[in-house]
């Protein structure tokens, strides 16, 4: 179980470390780089707010852990739009629907931890 900042930190590094990549440029890749280098980001941001203030409440490191899981699902999702046995327009479509949602929702969360972060965090 996670259970603290540091914990929050050590999951966004390792989705951006075990974050797919490679393929030819297209929205996929380009939906994964950016959450590469968010969870990058904010992965290491954690973990040095958590060597300056220690453990922090669930209200604090919850909402990185909840970046974390979406990001690992938006990657998740893509390799699914990505790879099938037989094409199927309307499945594809509910796919990427559904895609765009999450990336939409992780960007509100990863513009509420930098918020979060920006006040007492020195690296």
């Amino acid at each position: 179980m996670n259970t603290s900042m540091e914990d929050a930190g050590r999951c966004l590094l390792s989705v951006a470390w075990n974050m797919r990549g490679g393929a030819a440029p297209s929205r996929g890749e380009e939906i994964r780089e950016h959450l590469r280098l968010v969870c990058r980001t904010t992965g290491h941001a954690a973990c040095a707010w958590a060597r300056a203030h220690g453990v922090g409440s669930e209200e604090d490191y919850l909402p990185f852990l909840r970046l974390a899981d979406l990001a690992y699902e938006i990657d998740v999702l893509l390799l699914l739009a990505s790879s099938r046995l037989v094409p199927d327009v309307e499945r594809d479509l509910r796919r990427w629907a559904e895609i765009e949602e999450l990336v939409g929702r992780a960007e509100e969360l990863a513009e509420s931890t930098s918020r979060f972060l920006r006040g007492p965090v020195t690296c």
